[in-house]
């Protein structure tokens, strides 16, 4: 028997490196782990000088990104400069020629969130996930969700039209606790 061939992921995060107000940064690094384990490729994509990122840096200095870089050596990451127009459409159409999984969160910019959904074709599976409850499933919802493969929520609500179809909302875990509820973001 064959092995299966090897799929490669691209993670679009708030932050993968700091874990400052950040606790979804704990769920990435633990997702890059068990895909890793299968054997398949993990990179992450992160906005340079991002808000986490930035006050992680502010309150630690270096010493927060060598601890990551310490304590995450598997990870493998890309930083990039926020981009608009025919460049943005350009880098992601680049970026993710050879990438079979996207996985972005609801954290990083609109424009990113909006064009790898408008991205997804039948090998380019996106999913959108939303650790802290803080997309809009009824009123409000974002135009472009119906573009990816599925949703992932740790609640539901009034869903928008196209999202009904339990292959596009994905539920996991219970909602993570409201910051100050339970400590620290590495108690998460």
């Amino acid at each position: 028997m064959l092995p299966q061939p090897r799929r490669r992921w691209a993670f679009f995060p708030r932050s993968v490196i700091s874990d400052h107000d950040n606790p979804a940064a704990h769920l990435y690094r633990a997702m890059a782990r068990k895909i890793m384990d299968i054997d398949d490729e993990v990179r992450f994509y992160e906005e340079r000088a991002n808000p986490w990122l930035r006050n992680m840096l502010l309150e630690q200095g270096a010493a927060g990104f060598r601890s990551f870089q310490e304590n995450h050596p598997h990870i493998t990451y890309v930083t990039y400069e926020r981009r608009e127009g025919h460049r943005l459409a350009e880098w992601l159409t680049l970026a993710l020629a050879t990438v079979d999984i996207v996985v972005v969160d609801y954290d990083v910019p609109h424009i990113i969130q909006q064009w790898i959904g408008e991205l997804t074709r039948p090998r380019l599976h996106t999913f959108l996930i939303d650790p802290e409850g803080g997309l809009p499933l009824g009123e409000g919802a974002p135009d472009f969700l119906p573009y990816y493969r599925g949703i992932c929520v740790s609640r539901t609500g009034n869903l928008p039209a196209g999202l009904h179809d339990s292959q596009y909302l994905i539920n996991f875990g219970p909602a993570l606790p409201e910051p100050g509820q339970n400590g620290s973001a590495l108690r998460h």
